[in-house]
């Protein structure tokens, strides 16, 4: 039997026991993944230190420090008080420390988005083994791992947001999911702006492909409940960002709209309302104009199969290889040979999507993967085209780059993967028999262990950064705070700068002395000795600390490139 003749009806399967062992064993797997930095580091993620220093006084007195109270790099980060809320919690009912809650509940939580995920998949595409692998192939993906593993609000906003995504494609046949994905979207307005934004991208993008591409495929009726849910969401993410927060729409909102009419609550809402109300009517027309025809969908062949892979990693391995010559998009970076063989088992699961052409079809949700990505790419290819091409949203591309679209692709990409394993698996069986089934199989699981291995890449195949901070900064922190006193300020790199304004209290310059560490010009690096922001108001520097890592990178701003320590520094 053809492996889609297998796929059943999306109903209230309980899930089969094998499932439910292998699902559990990808669990451990995203667990021991997500915690496997403090193995070799003594922290992991540039801005820990701040998210530190929160969670300490949201623990201490019970609130956190807003606007001028609060003087780090991130002075948004107490506007969006998710993880600390979960960290202080964590630490109060286990009683533990708010460092060990901070750098253990969260990635755990965080990895634990795989449960959803599966479920999600499951829904979309009604064969247990396929939604797992799908699962698998997400959760694995490095720019998915990578991103879980910190402890920050990109995590937990990661959760709730594919959460999110399956029970609003749950409320499609039973309303009673509502009440969980009201609590959850507000968990996630709170938790990440970005989760937020990526949320209704995906929702509403891929219902609106959808339903253009096959009127009523979602529904027989007229998704109103749906846009009107949409439109709820739009309006309570603007009101809290514009009424609930201190910081975040004047270093964030602002800037990234060029600080015009539109960055303003009652723009901003009557856009995100016209955009719902737009699709309405698109989905409402296509509807009408839709003339419905039984049609027949040929699977493709093997050599079509071969045709579309190849044009794939042409595609793929090409666009990557520009990257070589030309920044990427957003930032100043480039990347090296090197770091293209590194990545190649996450390269490698795109190219295996070819053998999902059509094949989705098969499960009656299964195009909304489709779509999906659709919608996540057409987001990301219209932030490229303003990245070269409109300079007046320069500061919404700087908030949200391109770059940033990739770790929610790798969701639909992930279930679109597995679709196209599948096929070739059972491919395999058929043409070569039990043996050849069973080494498809291996290779299957080779390529989940390839991709896990490569989650965490070594610094000079990322740009120079790296995100883990060696043992011997520990040492450096606790010096500060016995050495240095707190009134006096510190220049060192963005890791560094977060980890002693957390740990010990001390202003920092975090990415405002580029000439002392990476320039060979005395006089410009004097003068950053003189007056640098630390890290939003000039002050003298008095204390200067360089680490092992700064030799290979020096990171100074996420967006640039990480350069090793210069030799007149």
């Amino acid at each position: 039997m053809l492996w889609w003749a297998e796929v059943g009806v999306p109903g209230r399967r309980p899930v089969r026991r094998e499932t439910a062992l292998f699902l559990g064993g990808l669990v451990t797997l995203l667990v021991v993944l997500a915690v496997e930095p403090y193995v070799s580091f003594s922290l992991f993620g540039s801005d820990s230190g701040e998210y530190y220093t929160l969670t300490h006084a949201l623990v201490s007195t019970g609130h956190l420090p807003h606007g001028a109270a609060y003087v780090g790099w991130g002075t948004a980060y107490p506007d969006f008080p998710g993880i600390f809320l979960l960290s202080g919690a964590g630490s109060g009912a286990l009683g533990i420390d708010p460092f060990s809650a901070l750098t253990i509940i969260i990635p755990v939580v965080s990895a634990l988005s795989v449960f959803p995920l599966f479920l999600l998949f499951r829904r979309l595409y009604a064969h247990d083994s396929i939604a797992l692998l799908g699962a698998a192939f997400a959760s694995v993906a490095m720019p998915r791992v990578f991103s879980i593993a910190h402890p920050a609000p990109l995590a937990l906003g990661d959760f709730l947001c594919v959460a999110a995504i399956w029970l609003f494609v749950e409320t499609r046949r039973d309303s009673r999911f509502y009440l969980p994905l009201v609590l959850t979207s507000g968990a996630l307005i709170v938790t990440h702006h970005l989760s937020s934004f990526m949320f209704v991208l995906s929702v509403l993008g891929s219902l609106l492909i959808l339903e253009l591409w096959r009127p009523g495929l979602w529904s027989r009726r007229f998704p109103a409940r749906e846009l009107g849910f949409i439109a709820a969401f739009i309006t309570a993410t603007l009101a809290y960002w514009f009424y609930g927060t201190s910081s975040f729409v004047a270093t964030v909102i602002g800037p990234g709209l060029g600080g015009g009419a539109l960055a303003g609550f009652g723009a901003l809402e009557a856009l995100g309302l016209a955009g719902v109300g737009l699709a309405g009517l698109l989905m409402y027309w296509r509807r009408g104009a839709f003339r419905p025809r039984r049609t027949w969908v040929r699977m493709p062949s093997d050599r079509s199969l071969v045709r579309d892979m190849a044009i794939l990693a042409a595609l793929i391995f090409g666009g990557i290889a520009t990257v070589l010559f030309v920044p990427l998009p957003g930032t100043s970076q480039l990347t090296s040979p090197m770091a293209i063989l590194w990545f190649a088992p996450v390269l490698g699961m795109g190219i295996l999507t070819a053998g999902s052409r059509r094949a989705p079809t098969a499960s009656r949700l299964g195009p909304l993967s489709v779509t999906m990505a659709t919608a996540l790419g057409i987001g990301a290819a219209l932030t490229l085209l303003a990245t070269y091409y409109l300079s007046s949203a320069s500061g919404f591309v700087e908030a949200i780059p391109a770059s940033r679209y990739v770790e929610y692709l790798f969701i639909p990409i992930g279930l679109m993967a597995a679709i196209g394993v599948g096929a070739l698996v059972a491919r395999a069986g058929e043409l070569g028999g039990r043996r050849a089934l069973v080494a498809a199989s291996l290779g299957v699981v080779l390529l989940v262990a390839a991709n896990a291995a490569i989650a965490y890449p070594p610094q000079a195949d990322f740009g120079g950064f790296q995100e883990g901070y060696p043992p011997g900064d520990a040492a450096l922190w606790q010096w500060v705070s016995i050495g240095v006193p707190q009134n006096q300020v510190v220049a060192s790199s963005h890791p560094l700068s977060s980890a002693v304004f957390g740990f010990d209290g001390n202003r920092a310059t975090w990415g405002s002395t580029p000439a002392l560490f990476t320039g060979s010009n005395w006089t410009s690096a004097a003068a950053e000795l003189r007056s640098s922001d630390a890290p939003h108001s000039p002050f003298p520097i008095d204390v200067v600390i360089v680490d092992s890592v700064m030799y290979g990178g020096v990171a100074l701003d996420p967006s640039a490139a990480a350069l090793p320590l210069s030799p007149a520094a």
